[in-house]
């Protein structure tokens, strides 16, 4: 699909739903334009999200650490993620930080072809189903690394169009406090846009912590 296409279909699908949409937003690459992150980096950068955001959630990362470290994995992570997990005390806003990039593990699991679907909603991303590819103590993460699909380079794009248009309605709603927009959590969409950003290779860039969600 070429890029005014798609920038018709999600502008369609926002008005369907009663979303403000910016008309001057550019067209974002065409599929000849842009490489995705290849299945090792894709790989590593779940394992990082897996780590990080169960920690934060759980309030505890000694298993974590353990885990990476075994398996020589800690230098999967970013350098934020670094110092969160190796921290022995955290904040709430750190915890609360990591905790809602289960939202990124969620987008890029369902990229990687391990989360069969996803949807805009009001609700939060439910991991159930992705959660039973990664490890359960300290056995390797192969049933994980065999799994990964990724899915086509065309409907990653046709992703990454809509939550770059969707993303600038939530900025809006920010502006005027709404929390919610077309029956859509606000603080889902900068999560699932930075991820999606990053196996597009958004700017060209390759450090997980400055990717940018420009709209």
């Amino acid at each position: 699909m070429n890029p005014e296409n798609r920038k018709f279909l999600s502008e369609t699908m926002l008005h369907k739903r009663g979303i403000r949409i910016n008309l001057q937003l550019p067209l974002i690459e065409s599929d000849e334009e842009v490489t995705l992150r290849d299945t090792t980096s894709l790989f590593e950068r779940l394992v990082a999200l897996w780590a990080v955001t169960s920690s934060a959630q759980s309030g505890e990362a000694s298993y974590f650490r353990e885990y990476l470290a075994s398996h020589q994995m800690t230098g999967y992570l970013s350098e934020k993620e670094k110092s969160f997990l190796l921290s022995d005390q955290w904040t709430e806003d750190e915890r609360n930080y990591f905790s809602v990039q289960k939202e990124r593990l969620f987008l890029l699991a369902w990229c990687a072809g391990i989360q069969p679907d996803i949807e805009l909603s009001l609700q939060a991303s439910n991991l159930d189903k992705l959660l039973r590819y990664f490890p359960r103590g300290m056995e390797s993460p192969d049933v994980l690394r065999q799994a990964i699909n990724t899915r086509s380079k065309s409907k990653i794009l046709d992703w990454a169009d809509l939550l770059y248009r969707v993303h600038w309605a939530v900025r809006h709603a920010n502006l005027i406090g709404k929390t919610t927009v077309g029956n859509i959590r606000c603080d889902i969409i900068p999560e699932w846009h930075h991820a999606v950003n990053w196996i597009t290779c958004y700017n060209e860039e390759d450090n997980w912590d400055m990717v940018e969600t420009d709209t």
